[in-house]
């Protein structure tokens, strides 16, 4: 079973990701920030991590880019979520290393795409 890390200081928005992933044979980890999420990504090991872009005290960008910086996460997937789809913020979750983009209201069929590509489910 793959373990799946989602970070998203929005609850509504985290419980529904949740309840999206939950009809997959995951276990969901959620953190409330970027620096739960790196806390909590060093504990678990999770196969695909989910930060929102958009955080308090740490974005998903900078905790992707603090995340790549260790070695068991050089190439574990990271996908960024965001509400919003400015060239300046994909830019910014590209140059922090992130795999692939989610756009809030997260599609069921992009989900599932992406759950198929990275974690071959």
């Amino acid at each position: 079973m793959h373990t799946v890390l989602i970070a998203d200081d929005d609850n509504i928005s985290l419980e529904v990701l949740k309840a999206m992933l939950s009809s997959y044979p995951l276990t969901i980890i959620t953190a409330e920030d970027g620096e739960q999420a790196i806390q909590l990504a060093t504990q678990e090991d999770p196969d695909l991590i989910i930060l929102d872009y958009d955080m308090p005290n740490l974005t998903g960008a900078d905790a992707c880019r603090q995340l790549r910086q260790l070695s068991q996460f050089e190439d574990l997937p990271i996908i960024a979520l965001t509400g919003h789809q400015s060239v300046s913020e994909l830019n910014a979750c590209r140059t922090a290393g992130m795999d692939a983009t989610l756009h809030k209201p997260v599609s069921p069929d992009a989900l599932d795409s992406l759950l198929r590509e990275h974690l071959s489910l």
